[in-house]
């Protein structure tokens, strides 16, 4: 098994800062459930990379092994954003931004609390793109592997039709349809 243990590189708000609130909504929990969710997108970062490595060496083991791990982070990210979403969650039901809750933050005289939750909310977007463009060059690996693939059993197919019926395509070739062939009816 792969094992992803990522240091989280994010200073966490101070222990008085714990207790800060903008709008009923725990400042602490939503800065933790952020460092969490950098955590897990490092980690789903680091398995695409895994990912892609198993698809170019065709190694179906490690490639199981991702995907079923790349399964089990993406359940947790959910997790954790249902989470974070709850807990933001206005009582008229609207979901504010992060953007939005550090404006108050500084309102409130809060500006260092402000600034580590932006410079959280900041990098983990970046992280998120990053995964994205990676996930984006796994997808292209694979479809270039499903291809290369798709042409072996063409030619394969199209060396082992005795009769020529079909072609490079795999399917029957209209110009090769006459089929030659004898039975034999002597008795």
């Amino acid at each position: 098994m792969i094992n992803l243990p990522l240091p989280n590189q994010i200073p966490s708000p101070t222990d008085a800062d714990q207790t800060a609130t903008v709008n009923g909504i725990q400042i602490g929990t939503l800065d933790a459930l952020l460092a969490d969710l950098h955590s897990e997108h490092e980690n789903l970062l680091k398995l695409a990379e895994l990912q892609r490595d198993a698809i170019i060496r065709a190694d179906t083991k490690d490639l199981s092994q991702v995907v079923k791990q790349t399964a089990e982070t993406l359940g947790r990210i959910a997790s954790i954003e249902q989470s974070r979403q709850q807990i933001i969650k206005l009582p008229d039901g609207t979901i504010p931004t992060v953007d939005q809750i550090t404006a108050q933050l500084r309102d409130q005289n809060q500006g260092q609390l402000a600034d580590t939750l932006t410079h959280r909310s900041r990098s983990l977007r970046k992280l998120m793109h990053r995964v994205n463009q990676e996930h984006k060059a796994v997808r292209d690996a694979s479809l270039q592997l499903s291809n290369h693939m798709n042409g072996l059993i063409k030619q394969v197919s199209a060396k082992l039709s005795h009769t020529g019926t079909y072609g490079r395509r795999g399917a029957v070739d209209p110009s090769h349809t006459q089929v030659i062939s004898s039975l034999d009816t002597v008795q």
